[in-house]
């Protein structure tokens, strides 16, 4: 649900005057929260998200927007009663089948009346569009003589949107008709009291007694996507495209700042040893000519890399000291169980290009000991 908001039921009346406004109901909880007439039934901060706001809701039609049948189909099978009751409503019915719609109420009896209720086409075309117009596009559309119980023996009255409807065993009516008086006559009439209307709309707002909404009137299953949906969903895309965005131009301009800031000290550093140093590039070039100039090559890592690679020449030599010193002479100390296995090493750096000067080899507990400097 959109931004917390609380979803309510509806049941919307249609009038019989169609320029007069509907009167509606606000649920919550089953229960009827607020009553009002006119399309204003959601609250201000839900207008603009109805998909968001509506849970159920029910369009309710006047009593001579269709017309009821009983039709019994004995011998048939729920399916094909409701089937046959269907048609025999149609060819019943004044108008082209081809314009009618016919639907039929649920049942779990197949022998009892099939009811049906028969309109035109274009008023379900309409009272669709119009609920679609006014956020309740998967309303159920339900006659209203319907949603009164049905008696066992005489009739029940009430108002309902306006208009007083009549119900008995195997008929339902508009009360204020002609042939109203004719059709009750002398049955008794039991008139149901205001919160008896209330619950008989809030039963059928939960189980709809005949929902019109069938065959190509059926309702759709809601979009998992939606407009609202869709929208929001491209809003969030958006915002989370930006960030990363942002959070990259971040990084570029700390790590460009932080570069400056090391090639300002590469500068700062090497003109204490070089005046002339302008920038990093030029620090790296006279840099790199001073320790070649004084016997370097390559620097340590140069030099290390060199050590290591003739120390393969006899494993049994270990390193135990190395420094470099600011002539750019790299100072090592060398350990092995026997003299001629520290030869091999120098002999193997000797080979690869170093110079090697060596001390007096020393004897140090059971190992000896070779202080050597190696420069290029």
């Amino acid at each position: 649900m959109g931004r917390g908001l609380v979803k309510h039921d509806y049941i919307v009346l249609l009038p019989t005057d169609r320029e007069a406004p509907p009167t509606w109901y606000r649920v919550a909880d089953e229960r009827i929260v607020r009553r009002g007439r006119g399309t204003q039934w959601l609250p201000p901060e839900q207008v603009d998200e109805p998909e968001d706001a509506v849970g159920t809701a029910m369009l309710v039609l006047p009593p001579h927007a269709t017309t009821l049948h009983w039709i019994a189909c004995p011998g048939m099978t729920q399916r094909q009663g409701a089937a046959a009751a269907r048609l025999m409503a149609l060819e019943a019915s004044i108008g082209e089948a081809g314009e009618l719609h016919a639907a039929v109420a649920d049942s779990d009896d197949p022998e009892a009346p099939h009811v049906v209720a028969v309109t035109s086409q274009s008023a379900m075309t309409h009272w669709i569009e119009w609920a679609r117009e006014h956020g309740i596009d998967q309303a159920s559309i339900v006659p209203s003589a319907l949603l009164l119980p049905t008696p066992e023996t005489g009739f029940v009255r009430a108002p309902i949107g306006g208009a007083d409807v009549v119900r008995g065993p195997d008929t339902a009516f508009d009360g204020e008709g002609e042939a109203a008086a004719l059709i009750i006559g002398d049955a008794p009439v039991t008139r149901l009291p205001a919160d008896g209307i209330d619950d008989a709309l809030l039963h059928a707002l939960e189980e709809p007694p005949l929902d019109l909404r069938q065959g190509a009137f059926a309702r759709r299953s809601p979009a998992i996507f939606d407009s609202g949906r869709l929208r929001r969903i491209g809003i969030m895309v958006g915002l989370i495209a930006l960030c990363g965005l942002l959070i990259s131009l971040i990084t570029i301009i700390r790590l460009h700042a932080e570069s400056s800031r090391l090639d300002s000290q590469t500068v700062a550093l090497a003109q204490t040893v070089d005046p002339n140093v302008t920038d990093p590039q030029t620090a790296e070039t006279r840099m790199t000519a001073l320790l070649a100039a004084r016997g370097g090559r390559g620097g340590f890592t140069g030099m290390m890399a060199g050590l290591m690679t003739a120390m393969q020449a006899n494993p049994n030599v270990v390193m135990t000291n190395v420094n470099l010193g600011g002539d750019g002479a790299l100072r090592v100390q060398l350990a092995g169980a026997r003299a001629e296995d520290i030869n091999d090493v120098l002999i193997a750096i000797q080979e690869a290009g170093w110079r090697i000067s060596a001390n007096a080899v020393q004897q140090r507990g059971g190992r000896l000991i070779a202080d050597i400097m190696v420069v290029r």
